[in-house]
């Protein structure tokens, strides 16, 4: 690491129930326990829980609630700012047009707009397309990526990786692939507690002990496919329920299982603090996600010893094994067999919860905090 005396890190917000975020502050800490200088870049009044003499955090742009104007002021000021600083490094966690490392954990913008329109109405999609917001996403997405500053690109899945490539024609030499970290250390302390916390949480939420929970976990149902999971239910015996942790309107899904005759069988808990904990109380994990650029959620649920169903659109399917830790639903496949399936995983299981558990941790944060800043940033 001689040589190395700054690096410019950039992420608009901090907040502290942001899987990105908190990475973000994870890995800014790493840096600093390197003795390498961080510059943050980031809006006004972002409360980072960091203080350090070699972090100086830098606002620019305007923190207003109008996301096009906030998009753009930070955009052009993160590049005023880097024209007239250099840095070796400029390592961004946003979708700006100039850096020389670029984590793309929320994969492709021009993909996840596809995938958006194929799940709206006309209408929706007609809004979409006449976005300036969006507009302007994928002008400042498509400038970063062809950038000439740009060394490499972290990819959190080969699926992301081919997403770019595919959507923006980038040199698939600048690709990098590094898997999403987990706390899988703080994680198996719940893990090795879970039959003590799963009655807790029985409790606190009035469900029944003698059911078999399925866990749907996430924000954002459509796009995570909770529609899937609740179709998914009525192949599984009565015995069988589908919890839901995460945000978002719950109407449409309660009728949908009203009209399967799962009313009594779909249980919404809302958002919860470190949602992962359900799994103490669960069978199995349940994405059926439209596009999920890696799926912490899986990752995390396997931390707790869960066999999973993913869909291919998201990107931790890649560390599935089929018949062993998991079953991965293929476009267009069959949600019956897909479910039965996880069905009898559940019932005879190939792996223990132990072993499931250690295939995942290899995604330790401080591994993967290690192997971006050794392999992608090269530090």
């Amino acid at each position: 690491m001689d040589g190395v005396k700054d690096i410019a890190v950039i992420r608009s917000s901090y907040s502290p129930y942001g899987g990105l975020e908190v990475q973000a502050a994870d890995f800014i800490r790493s840096l600093l326990a390197k003795n390498i200088k961080v510059s943050l870049l980031t809006l006004p009044r972002q409360p980072w829980p960091i203080v350090h003499p070699n972090l100086e955090i830098i606002a620019l742009g305007s923190l207003i609630k109008n996301r096009l104007w906030q998009l753009w002021r930070f955009e052009r000021a993160v590049v005023n700012y880097l024209s007239f600083h250099s840095f070796q490094t400029v390592f961004s966690l946003d979708r700006v047009s100039c850096y020389t490392h670029f984590s793309a954990q929320e994969g492709s913008h021009k993909s996840f707009l596809c995938v958006k329109n194929r799940l709206s109405s006309t209408p929706a999609r007609l809004f979409r397309k006449l976005s300036l917001f969006h507009a302007s996403m994928l002008q400042v997405e498509k400038k970063g990526f062809h950038n000439p500053l740009l060394e490499k690109i972290h990819c959190c899945s080969h699926m992301v990786a081919r997403d770019i490539g595919n959507d923006y024609l980038v040199d698939p030499g600048k690709f990098q692939i590094i898997y999403n970290g987990i706390n899988w250390k703080d994680i198996g302390n719940t893990f090795m507690n879970r039959a003590f916390i799963g009655d807790g949480l029985l409790k606190a939420h009035g469900l029944h002990p003698s059911h078999k929970y399925l866990l749907f976990l996430g924000s954002g149902f459509v796009r995570k496919g909770l529609h899937i999971a609740i179709s998914g239910l009525v192949f599984l015996p009565e015995s069988y329920h589908l919890i839901v942790v995460g945000k978002d309107r719950c109407g449409a899904y309660i009728r949908q299982a009203e009209k399967l005759g799962l009313k009594q069988r779909v249980h919404f808990l809302g958002p919860q603090a470190q949602g992962w904990r359900y799994a103490a109380i669960c069978k199995a994990l349940i994405l059926p996600s439209a596009y999920e650029p890696f799926g912490l959620a899986a990752a995390e649920a396997q931390a707790m010893g869960l066999p999973i169903l993913v869909s291919e659109n998201t990107g931790y399917a890649e560390l599935v094994s089929p018949g062993r830790n998991g079953v991965v639903l293929k476009n267009n496949g069959n949600i019956k067999d897909a479910f039965i399936e996880i069905q009898h995983l559940m019932e005879s299981p190939v792996l223990t919860p132990e072993q499931i558990r250690e295939h995942v941790s290899c995604l330790d944060n401080d591994i993967i905090t290690e192997k971006i800043i050794r392999e992608f940033l090269e530090l």
